[in-house]
């Protein structure tokens, strides 16, 4: 991102401030365990963007989708093209957001079969231009590159603006405050991001445009 390109997101969020407005914040949780560390991690991040955005006279919906609930409605929409209601529901929340936190679960270096296999199913263009927070948990900080390596990719793909700040938690780094300063500085580059309105600006797609 161009120093031009920050100065008018920051701008923007400037502007954004003195209007008042709804914002929606959905939250894509792929943790399976009870209690879910996974899920711990994308609600603390959510509860400071939420924070930082009503500290701003906002109001903020959130929305929690959580796949683990959906399991079975992921795996035959897979191989049918057919989504359930619950599954149809989720999407549209997705697509309707004005940010995400997204989080998943490491097995083998990368996000989950479950998280890939949701994100499959969401069409290409449902999250163009989209702030959202990039978050996992792994076992340990082997993984610690998993967010900005692999899962910094699928979004790329789907176009959506990540936050320059990434988020890779183990069981014993929530409670410190390293943890908390990141889950704060990526809570408000998100809400920056949200306040910005990049998520509803136009984009215009080059005359050569091929849908790989």
């Amino acid at each position: 991102m161009s120093l031009e390109e920050t100065t008018d997101i920051v701008a923007l969020a400037a502007k954004a401030e003195a209007d008042v407005k709804q914002y929606r914040l959905t939250v894509v949780n792929a943790g399976i365990s009870e209690p879910s560390s996974t899920r711990r991690l994308a609600k603390e991040i959510t509860n400071k963007a939420q924070a930082y955005l009503e500290a701003r006279g906002k109001v903020v919906i959130v929305e929690m989708v959580n796949l683990k609930d959906m399991a079975v409605d992921i795996a035959k929409a897979s191989v049918t093209f057919e989504s359930s209601n619950r599954l149809a529901e989720a999407i549209a929340s997705i697509t309707a957001a004005d940010g995400l936190v997204v989080a998943s679960p490491i097995y083998k270096a990368s996000y989950s079969g479950l998280f890939k296999a949701f994100w499959d199913l969401v069409p290409r263009d449902a999250i163009t231009n989209m702030p959202l927070v990039l978050a996992a948990t792994g076992g340990s900080n082997r993984h610690a590159l998993v967010p900005d390596v692999v899962m910094r990719g699928l979004f790329a793909f789907f176009r959506a603006v990540p936050t320059a700040t990434s988020l890779m938690a183990t069981k014993e780094d929530f409670d410190t405050p390293e943890l908390e300063n990141r889950e704060e500085r990526a809570a408000t580059e998100l809400g920056a991001l949200m306040l910005s309105g990049v998520r509803h600006e136009p984009v215009d797609e080059p005359s050569d445009h091929m849908n790989w």
